[in-house]
């Protein structure tokens, strides 16, 4: 493991983030010490009741790093609090800071069908699920907050990591618990969590010592590449000096880069061959017929608008540099004094308690340096790499890597241009081949064979010089951009970026109090309206229909696009009828297109005559 300088512990504070927090948030980055006083190992092994292995009071963290891990499929963890009986629960949600948050309007309201469809499955699948019992959020914050009035603490872990000529400055943040879904409505609960904030720097050539920031990235959920980071130079992000601004989403502890309130997105697998035919439908919607929005990028994976918000308004406590509450550092390397903390490398397992979710959403982290699975995290093993840096070269090296590719590229240029001579010469040879036997009826099968192969030829030939066209333009915009990197120009900031993760817009969160009810209860009215259909014999298909219809109708009600509704549901119903006409009248309608077929060559070729 690197040895942290004085040098590394300096850049680190120099470049602290301000960490801006929610009113109503009940955990805040403490030190991981304290926690493992207070909480239990256990362990779970396959078809066994959970075992405790060291109690409450007892456990250290040479405790952790003497686990011997025998059993492959066994599953160690930590047990911070005990969860309260649903009395004590309300009275300390009375009592808590959590009576000074207000959700936003509109949560199920922001999403469209399918999303609170998912909504709905998702509610039922945690009936099914693993997850974390009701009171243990409540019971954590009271054991975090007693904590806090010993001796109140805000702590970060960081690291330097030297690579790919970036210096990469983590922030590692622990949190007690995870209270997304109980105190915010949000997707899951979790013992402990991990979060991480990443500066990178670059060494100025000339000033030796002194460091130039270059990017940051914020973890969020389980995001990770391009989308995460931000350009140092990006003119949208807010800094107090050499210290970022982070807004911390309640409960769920992810970072964003602005204020305000989130809807993640989520890749769903599976799905990937209906949201291609959804895409094709959408496309011939908005292109072809000219309805709605212009179309939007969707990923090619799938796109799914969960139906959680993530609140990041920042309007709650701020910790860091110049702020009522600042930092104490920790280090997760060693220095030339001090070791690195053992359970650094000697702790694999789980930082909370283990529920056994099928989708481990419930389930705690493993963090910072392993998954779950005892398997070393990428945020870990590579920084750089984790939020698509590897690829990029620093801004001191940039204009040499940028010469490297042209001279690379000449090289290539030169190569196609050896085989595009190469293969004219062949082609040459194959037309005097075939120039020789042609006429020789005997020869039939070797001029046919000729006559493939110099197609074959032709076809490769107009290849290597399509490929030669192209990368001679690839050449001359490298020497622009060379220029430009010459002159200081450093591109568009957000060019790296392509679902860059945005606040809802403030239309989104100013919807009516009628569509948020109607969100709310849609999917039920939905579902029994199906159920009372199905008990009425001979009228499912009409009924299913006018359902739909007055769900539609409704829909667009609550939304105020009865405008879009109706333009929709008019083109619609002539997409139908002709559809109808084309079925009924089928033998009419082909011979009516061939009789104006044939008017249209005959004026067309009457034209060309008289011209």
């Amino acid at each position: 493991m690197t040895v942290l300088s004085t040098n590394d512990i300096e850049l680190l504070r120099r470049f602290e983030p301000i960490l801006c927090f929610n009113q109503g948030e009940q955990f805040f980055p403490m030190d991981v010490e304290r926690y493992i006083a207070e909480a239990r190992l256990c362990i779970q092994r396959p078809n066994e009741l959970p075992q405790t292995l060291v109690p409450r009071g007892q456990l250290t963290v040479d405790h952790l790093i003497q686990l011997h891990y025998d059993t492959a499929s066994a599953v160690y963890y930590l047990n911070f609090a005990e969860p309260l009986p649903p009395v004590q629960v309300r009275e300390f949600r009375q009592n808590s800071s959590l009576r000074h948050f207000h959700a936003g309007q509109g949560r199920l309201a922001r999403v469209g069908l399918l999303a609170r469809l998912g909504d709905l499955l998702f509610s039922i699948s945690l009936l099914m699920r693993g997850r974390v019992p009701g009171g243990l959020a409540a019971g954590a914050a009271m054991c975090y907050q007693k904590l806090q009035k010993q001796h109140e603490h805000y702590c970060y872990y960081g690291r330097v990591i030297r690579e790919h000529g970036y210096i990469a400055l983590q922030y590692w943040f622990f949190y007690a618990f995870n209270d997304w879904r109980s105190s915010f409505n949000g997707v899951n609960d979790h013992e402990a969590d991990w979060e991480m904030i990443t500066v990178y720097v670059t060494e100025d050539e000339n000033e030796p010592g002194a460091v130039i920031p270059c990017w940051l990235a914020y973890s969020s959920h389980e995001f990770e590449g391009d989308d995460l980071r931000r350009r140092w130079d990006d003119p949208d992000l807010e800094r107090e000096g050499n210290h970022p601004l982070v807004y911390v989403a309640a409960g769920s502890h992810a970072n964003y880069y602005f204020r305000g309130e989130y809807l993640p997105t989520a890749t769903v697998p599976y799905v990937q061959s209906i949201m291609r035919a959804w895409r094709r439908v959408r496309y011939f919607w908005q292109t072809t017929l000219r309805q709605g929005d212009a179309p939007t990028a969707l990923p090619e994976t799938g796109f799914i608008r969960i139906p959680f918000v993530d609140y990041a308004r920042g309007d709650g406590l701020r910790i860091g540099p110049n702020q009522k509450r600042n930092w104490e550092l920790r280090l997760l390397q060693r220095t030339e004094d001090l070791p690195a903390p053992a359970w650094v490398d000697g702790y694999r397992g789980l930082w909370g308690l283990y529920t056994g979710d099928l989708i481990a959403g419930e389930d705690a982290p493993a963090r910072p340096k392993y998954h779950r699975d005892g398997t070393v995290h990428k945020m870990w093993y590579d920084p750089i790499g984790w939020s698509g840096l590897d690829k990029v070269p620093p801004p001191n090296t940039a204009l040499a890597a940028l010469e490297r590719q042209q001279r690379a590229l000449l090289d290539k240029q030169a190569d196609i241009t050896r085989q595009i001579e190469e293969q004219a010469q062949h082609l040459t040879g194959l037309e005097m081949e075939a120039q020789a036997i042609q006429g020789l009826s005997y020869m039939r099968t070797q001029i046919a064979e000729v006559q493939r192969q110099i197609q074959t030829a032709t076809s490769e030939l107009d290849r290597l010089k399509s490929q030669r066209a192209t990368n001679a333009e690839v050449l001359e915009r490298c020497t622009i951009y060379a220029q430009q990197l010459i002159s200081g120009q450093s591109g568009d900031p957000h060019a790296h970026l392509h679902l860059p993760q945005l606040p809802a817009s403030v239309d989104d969160i100013k919807l009516g109090r009628g569509a948020e009810t109607w969100s709310a209860i849609s999917i039920g009215f939905l579902l029994i309206g199906y159920v009372v259909i199905a008990q009425s014999t001979g009228f499912w298909g009409p009924g299913v229909l006018i359902l739909l219809g007055v769900y539609t109708f409704l829909e667009a009600l609550f939304r105020h696009q009865i405008q879009n509704f109706i333009r929709t549901f008019v083109v619609g119903l002539a997409l139908i009828t002709t559809l109808v006409l084309v079925v009924e009248f089928f033998p009419q309608v082909v011979l009516t297109l061939v009789l104006l077929a044939g008017l249209v060559i005959i004026i067309e070729n009457v034209r060309e005559i008289r011209a």
